[in-house]
């Protein structure tokens, strides 16, 4: 399982391939793993199920190794198996260099190695990734739960022997806010796989027409609430068109209760809505051609892998101002909006329905040109391998 001159990673993920439905942190392994697969061994152990499933991926051994390729192997953990024995004798079984954690709130994938870590049963350094879990957005959802969590984490002094990986400096000034200025913080923006070719077909734009989508979770946190409200304070005009179609699991039903009440009215009001479910990684781009922005008033992401997928395929956005991507006006890509402020998102949206042609074709041309310039993953992924070599080395 271990090749020959190759550090070994042992990652911990609470979802992995062939699960898409909980969109990033899945993306944010498998591209790491992807870019890096030829410089380190993967151990990935994650569960045998996709976010909110309950029946185990089909054709998938649960609860021993699988070779996915040279150098990658997974361990799909079913909910029998994950508990704090089977971890610990998991974990004697195996060589590694480092330890990986893809999340900060998850018992078995990150609570239970840190402790293990910190009881010297993980001797090799650890490398924590929060995921924009410590952003103030965040943390406001299941705040109770997660403030015990943290007050445990800080009373063991978990977070005092290990290495952070923040994606973003927004990210390293939360982790410092939380845990103090005395913890080891390395910065390096998220990896963007795309292993199928990008679309970049043109869509017309005409005044008065507007067809905006949103994928991501349908949750708290994504802010789909917030995103209904907005469109319900837009007057149509009789010849004019809007569209909002919806892609992403329901990750709280109470709250989809809550969204279908607005949705409702919106339709009423002659506005087009539908909700579609969740989407397949390789069917993002075909879906993100069809409509002219993104809209995704999110409370907090520390990198959005939608966005970005967005503007590579050369369609701009329209999100808050919770996000690494910040002054997207400047590069004529799009709007990042402060929350509070409801008057610049309802100017925004009268200013895309009536958007000319011409202008969107040049926000297209922008947004690709964009996403080339400042989402540049292979630059990325060798300051990610010295993040990983530098770990192993010096701690």
């Amino acid at each position: 399982m271990v090749l020959m001159n190759k550090k070994t990673i042992l990652v911990f993920v609470d979802w992995y391939i062939p699960g898409y439905k909980a969109g990033g942190p899945i993306k944010s392994v498998y591209s790491m793993v992807s870019y890096l697969k030829n410089e380190f061994n993967f151990l990935i152990i994650t569960s045998n199920t996709d976010f909110n499933d309950t029946e185990p991926y089909a054709n998938v051994k649960s609860d021993q190794w699988t070779k996915q390729e040279e150098g990658v192997s997974v361990f799909y953990a079913s909910n029998q198996f994950l508990n704090k024995k089977n971890i610990r004798s998991l974990l004697a079984s195996l060589e590694y260099d480092m330890v990986y954690l893809n999340s900060l709130f998850s018992m078995y994938f990150s609570l239970v190695p840190l402790l293990f870590h910190k009881l010297g049963i993980i001797k090799t350094p650890l490398i924590l990734a929060p995921r924009g879990m410590l952003g103030e957005g965040a943390l406001k959802l299941k705040w109770k739960k997660k403030k015990i969590f943290l007050l445990f984490f800080k009373l063991i002094r978990s977070h005092k022997g290990i290495t952070w990986h923040a994606t973003s400096e927004q990210e390293k000034k939360e982790c410092l806010k939380i845990f103090g200025t005395d913890i080891l913080v390395h910065v390096v923006p998220n990896l963007q796989y795309n292993d199928e070719k990008l679309l970049h077909n043109t869509i017309e734009k005409k005044r008065g027409e507007l067809k905006l989508f949103f994928l991501s979770r349908v949750s708290e946190k994504k802010n789909i609430l917030f995103a209904l409200k907005v469109l319900m304070r837009i007057s149509l005009e009789p010849v004019q068109q809007l569209t909002f179609d919806i892609y992403g699991p329901i990750e709280n039903e109470e709250y989809w209760q809550e969204c279908l009440v607005l949705i409702k009215k919106l339709r009423s009001r002659g506005i087009q809505i539908e909700y579609n479910g969740a989407v397949k990684s390789d069917q993002v781009a075909a879906i993100i051609e069809k409509y002219h922005f993104l809209f995704l008033p999110t409370l907090n992401e520390n990198y959005g892998h939608i966005i970005v997928e967005s503007l590579f395929v050369g369609r701009p956005v329209i999100i808050s101002d919770q996000t690494p991507w910040r002054n997207l006006g400047h590069h004529n890509v799009g709007w990042d909006i402060n929350l509070n402020n409801n008057s610049k998102f309802d100017a925004v949206m009268q200013q895309s329905l009536l958007m000319s042609n011409d202008v969107y074709k040049k926000m297209i041309a922008d947004s690709i040109q964009f996403a080339k310039e400042f989402c540049n993953s292979e630059k990325n992924a060798v300051v990610m391998k010295l993040m990983f070599e530098n770990t192993i080395v010096h701690a």
